[in-house]
């Protein structure tokens, strides 16, 4: 896919610096929102041209938890933070017909680098949201499935962990 016309994030930042030196910008607390068995972050921030703008910019962003790429997964946060920058500042500014960062299509792209299993600690600060929300494979899934020598990409649900277990078990 050719990103050649899309405008960075950096780049629409200094942009609108450029055309509004006074230029506030403010992000909400990110919401965690679950639609059926999918689960989300929200990330909203608003852009005040000026100190007096009585109508600022305003866009959101959500990003699936676990991510869907090795570029997204575990940092869900910070890549919808950056989608939403990015999606007010081009709502203030024309970049053309195209909102989507270069980031946000290559975090959609399909990758066939496998994942990396990592050993999380399992206390609720630092766990994952997708652990919080009960949707990502347990720890001991995680740990059966190395002992069983999978090397495959890391599944994203319990529900998908159990079925690979179930399938690669003896």
């Amino acid at each position: 896919m050719d990103l050649s016309n899309y405008v960075d994030v950096p780049t629409r930042f200094a942009a609108a610096l450029q055309r509004w030196p006074e230029l506030r910008i403010k992000e909400h607390r990110p919401e965690v929102i679950t639609i059926g068995d999918k689960v989300f972050i929200s990330v909203t921030m608003q852009a005040w041209r000026t100190p007096d703008d009585q109508i600022p910019a305003q866009a959101t962003a959500w990003e699936p938890i676990p991510g869907l790429t090795p570029f997204t997964r575990n940092s869900e946060m910070m890549n919808a933070s950056t989608s939403s920058l990015g999606r007010v500042l081009g709502l203030m500014l024309s970049f053309g017909p195209k909102m989507a960062s270069a980031e946000e299509v290559r975090n959609r792209q399909e990758t066939n680098a496998p994942a990396v299993l990592v050993r999380q600690p399992q206390n609720p600060r630092t766990m994952s949201l997708g652990q919080i929300a009960n949707n990502a494979p347990s720890e001991a899934q995680m740990k059966y499935l190395r002992g069983l020598n999978y090397e495959g990409p890391a599944p994203e649900t319990r529900a998908e962990c159990t079925a690979l277990i179930k399938r690669l078990a003896p």
